[in-house]
């Protein structure tokens, strides 16, 4: 085959091009540090870090956004829950100190005002709020767990449907032929069908408690059974009234079905009843009812709006295909009969007060003139007698309530604490997911740095041999070049 100097010459030049395609690609290697530049100069290369990279930015928006939110979320709960733990304990001890036969009515008032203002704290800290949203309140977040203030309370109006057991059955303590302040000025003394004076007393009645004080009265009220049959139930404002075996009344004022031995057996071998009823007074620092019952909205802007109490869990993504409940509910961890409980021993207390006065007045009126004569003394002597024995009955009951709540403020203690230890469980599983997440963030670091990053020493040592190859071309494409026939004549 003839060789002829073009051919030399095209040969040369296409050997420089390579040399010189090398020396860039090396060249675009050192001044990015990358492999390639162009998925089409090595399409595996370019895959494996399309996918390292959609991983790692995965990873990183765990790791920087979506853990630190859940966990602020969850630390926010925790301090709320502690808050509350500590008012407990608080509640806690002043119940003992009321427990105690050395405290005077007086002392026992002042325990209660501070039982009042520390129910008030436990509740505040149900309205906790993080990054705008209140952290207790299920899917609203941008509801608090109470209301604010009177004005927005003013128009709430619902209609409230709570559940029971038989462990919602109790027994409370009324007053039989208890003196009012009406009898003492009509000196009404006591008296059985045949004359005789007769000194109050107490009576066990059987009730349930529904989660509000101070409802609607207007009727009708009925209990209605699990297997759909019904109870209907009366109303009274008697807070002493005692139903007959087979009957139920309701107190709206109390908050309060009372209910007779026949009712209460029927109820607490069934399983389980609910009771209806409306409340449209609510004030600041009452309870919005939707975080605990199902309800109906009677306001007109919202009329016929039903809310189902349902479990809301609210969720943050926390790795592939991992979720974590960040939220815990106002009825897992603020119990709404606490308030309830706090009354019960205000009321004890204010009875055995009330009492005092009633004793004070009767006194009083021994000493004056227009009762001076024997029957008007023997009169209000008897009712002295008998309201010193209802005085008596009333702190016993007081005394009793205040031990009550000794073990009821240990119950919530321990709700409280129940809900804290599912906090923190809660976070020990973002902590481990965070360290985890972390070690894969430096394998898929470390992997797509293998797969594009460059071996600088290695390129270098490549870069300098592909500039020695290239100028030892270019000296012998020179060479080539130079001569021609005319070299060799003459």
């Amino acid at each position: 085959m003839r060789i002829t100097n073009q051919m030399m010459i095209n040969s040369t030049m296409a050997n420089i091009q390579v040399n010189k395609n090398q020396l860039n690609t090396l060249d675009n290697q050192l001044s990015t540090e990358k492999k390639i530049s162009k998925p089409s100069e090595d399409p595996i290369i370019a895959i494996r870090a399309l996918r390292l990279r959609a991983s790692l930015d995965q990873v990183t928006q765990y790791l920087d956004k979506n853990i630190p939110d859940a966990d602020s979320w969850l630390k926010t709960t925790e301090g709320a829950l502690d808050e509350a733990n500590s008012i407990l304990t608080d509640l806690y001890d002043y119940c003992t100190q009321g427990a105690s036969d050395s405290y005077s009515s007086a002392e026992r008032n002042t325990i209660a005002e501070s039982l009042n203002k520390l129910r008030d704290a436990y509740y505040a800290e149900g309205d906790v709020e993080y990054a705008g949203r209140y952290v207790f309140t299920g899917y609203m977040t941008d509801t608090p767990l109470t209301y604010q203030s009177d004005e927005d309370a003013a128009d709430v109006d619902f209609t409230i449907t709570q559940s029971f057991t038989r462990d919602d059955l109790e027994t409370k303590k009324v007053y039989t032929n208890a003196y009012t302040n009406e009898d003492i000025l009509n000196l009404d003394v006591k008296t059985d069908a045949s004359g005789n004076i007769i000194t109050p007393n107490v009576a066990d009645v059987h009730r349930v408690r529904i989660a509000y004080s101070e409802v609607d009265d207007a009727g009708p009220f009925e209990i209605v059974m699990a297997d759909g049959t019904t109870i209907a139930a009366a109303t009274t404002t008697d807070s002493n009234y005692q139903p007959g075996d087979d009957e139920v009344v309701f107190n709206a004022s109390t908050g309060e079905l009372l209910m007779g031995q026949n009712v209460y057996n029927q109820l607490y071998s069934s399983d389980g009843f609910s009771f209806t009823y409306r409340k449209d007074n609510f004030i600041k620092g009452d309870l919005n009812p939707v975080m605990y019952f199902d309800c109906v909205d009677n306001n007109p802007d919202n009329a016929g709006v039903v809310y189902n109490k349902v479990n809301e869990d609210i969720e943050y993504n926390i790795n592939f295909s991992q979720k974590l409940k960040v939220n815990t509910e106002a009825n897992e961890a603020f119990n709404i009969y606490l308030g309830r409980d706090i009354d019960d021993l205000i009321t004890s207390v204010n009875n055995v007060i009330d009492l005092e006065k009633q004793i004070e007045q009767v006194e009083g009126m021994l000493g004056q003139d227009q009762y001076s004569d024997e029957e008007s003394q023997s009169k209000l002597n008897s009712i002295k007698e008998g309201l010193t024995k209802q005085k008596e009955l009333a702190e016993e009951e007081m005394t009793n309530a205040f031990e009550r709540g000794v073990g009821k403020m240990q119950d919530y203690q321990e709700q409280t604490s129940l809900a804290k230890a599912d906090v923190g469980n809660r976070m020990t599983r973002l902590d481990l997911t965070r360290s985890r997440l972390t070690e894969q963030k430096t394998n898929f670091t470390n992997l797509k740095s293998q797969n594009e990053d460059i071996d600088i020493e290695e390129v270098v040592v490549g870069y300098s041999s592909a500039q020695l190859v290239y100028n030892a071309s270019l000296m012998a494409a020179s060479k080539v070049v130079q001569q021609t026939l005319l070299d060799f004549l003459g």
